[in-house]
């Protein structure tokens, strides 16, 4: 894969980084703290080949630089800072309230598009109107030869996975219909968000993702995957590596993923695929990782939310448009050989 464009900013005219006034792309960039990420990340949003759209960078109140390098190096980004961290979905949500495009993109400030990015996932969106996600192909930045995400699934225990995660970038080359997209790189259908509603804000941080995707899926939109929307990302640049707060959204989002959209009878039919996913989480992070604190603080405020989550599922289900038997045909199972080689491998890993 050649490395998307990387001419210094201030090289490029005008013409290349100014914004249609009535675009039909709104490219939010949620920041905190990444002084050290932003430029290479916008710098390759300008030099998109496809023009119609605008950048909204919202700043989760950083304590770096961050904001000053954007208001004096990117004046043609509208910037929005706020007085405090709103996490990932709540920064999202305060850029789509200033967002006048027909088509919402979300993308990482860890993560730099190849230069027709865009104009790949405008092309696949257009092509079904019942298309409400596209999904990149994104590339691992320490290794742009292994793949970090060929669009997102959903495993039958409703945990989200990355599909392709570590193999080679030669695979998942077709465009295909998948359960969902990564929100580090994806394009979305403003007429879909307004239907189905955005990422649920009490999520944070971690998983705003997957049930996104999981609701868009149960009211009848469809995601596809674009094998030739490119990214390079600088996977979990924000939240380092395995830190305690990443684990304590995603061990307590989990439980909220599965409690709010997991129809009934698929909930009693898959209760041990459950149970074998919380036995896992338990095996690695717990006692692998001996990180016991962030997952059972996690499980535990899941509990305390109960009676909101058990209000969102409520209205979740009354709108349901979509069948079990649709939804059971695209979720993956939990025994799908390729999933449970790479748990076992990770599990008996030496790291």
């Amino acid at each position: 894969m050649v490395c998307p464009h990387r001419r210094k900013f201030e090289t490029l005219t005008r013409e290349e980084i100014s914004m249609n006034q009535h675009p039909d792309v709104s490219v939010i960039i949620v920041n905190w703290n990444g002084a050290g990420l932003i430029r290479e990340c916008l710098e390759s949003i300008s030099l998109q080949t496809y023009k119609h759209f605008e950048i909204i960078v919202v700043d989760n109140a950083s304590s770096d630089h961050s904001v000053k390098f954007v208001r004096d190096r990117f004046p043609n980004v509208r910037l929005v800072q706020l007085p405090a961290n709103l996490g990932f979905a709540g920064g999202n949500s305060e850029g789509l309230r200033m967002a006048k495009g027909e088509y919402i993109a979300l993308f990482n400030n860890d993560a730099v598009a190849a230069p027709n990015w865009l104009e790949e996932l405008i092309g696949a969106m257009k092509e079904n109107d019942r298309i409400g996600i596209c999904a990149s192909k994104l590339l691992m930045h320490n290794d742009p030869d292994l793949i970090d995400s060929a669009g997102d699934g959903c495993v039958t225990s409703g945990h989200g996975i990355k599909r392709g995660n570590r193999e080679s970038t030669e695979r998942f080359m077709e465009k295909e219909y998948v359960f969902g997209a990564c929100a580090a790189a994806a394009l979305y259908r403003r007429k879909m968000i307004d239907e189905i509603g955005f990422l649920d804000e009490d999520f944070f941080i971690n998983c705003e993702d997957t049930d996104l995707n999981f609701r868009a899926q149960l009211m009848g939109w469809k995601c596809i995957y674009v094998p030739t929307a490119v990214v390079i990302h600088k996977v979990s640049a924000t939240i380092v590596g395995l830190s305690d707060r990443g684990l304590y959204y995603s061990s307590r989002n989990d439980e909220c993923v599965w409690i709010k959209n997991m129809p009934l009878s698929l909930m009693i039919r898959y209760l041990h695929h459950k149970l074998i996913q919380e036995l896992g989480t338990i095996s690695y992070f717990c006692v692998k990782k001996g990180m016991w604190g962030p997952v059972l603080r996690g499980k535990r405020d899941a509990i305390r939310i109960l009676p909101r989550l058990l209000r969102k599922r409520r209205e979740v289900q009354r709108r349901r448009k979509v069948s079990n038997r649709y939804l059971n045909s695209v979720l993956t199972p939990i025994f799908n050989k390729s999933l449970v080689k790479e748990k076992v491998k990770r599990l008996f890993s030496l790291h």
